[in-house]
């Protein structure tokens, strides 16, 4: 491989790593759009059709994100707050890890509320303007609880 090879693969890597942050932040400038119409703790899934990235807010104030982790048979909510890539913890729920992320954040704990994509953003995902409790967004398969923590 010449050096000329070698810096071609370098730009294409490069370009790749932009193309994938760039939908990244596009993603999340989409979810936090609907999530500022709820003017609420509340979360959406950043990618649409996967719930296994959360990004949530109050009122489009990015408060962090939750991913779904699986280590083995036990599931978790891993916490993230905004801006940082650090966790605060690992929660049985979604809303327990939104309700985390916003005492993170210093606000009271809240009712968390599932914007789900392609929905109406003024509703819980059943259409009720309540959560569901679920903590998943709409039609997605619920992850197995575990009863510890």
């Amino acid at each position: 491989m010449t050096d000329l090879d070698r810096a071609a693969v370098a730009a294409l890597r490069t370009a790749r790593v932009t193309v994938v942050n760039a939908e990244w932040h596009l993603r999340e400038e989409q979810a936090l759009g609907r999530l500022a119409r709820t003017g609420r703790l509340a979360c959406t899934p950043l990618f649409p059709g996967h719930f296994v990235i959360q990004v949530v807010a109050v009122g489009g104030r990015p408060l962090g994100r939750a991913r779904h982790h699986r280590d083995g048979r036990r599931a978790r909510w891993v916490a993230v707050p905004a801006g940082t890539a650090h966790e605060i913890g690992a929660y049985r729920t979604l809303h327990g890890a939104a309700r985390a992320l916003a005492r993170h954040a210093g606000l009271r704990r809240r009712r968390v509320t599932d914007v789900p994509c392609g929905l109406p953003p003024d509703g819980g995902a059943d259409g009720s303007g309540r959560s569901t409790g679920r903590g998943l967004a709409h039609g997605s398969p619920e992850p197995p609880a575990d009863p510890k923590r």
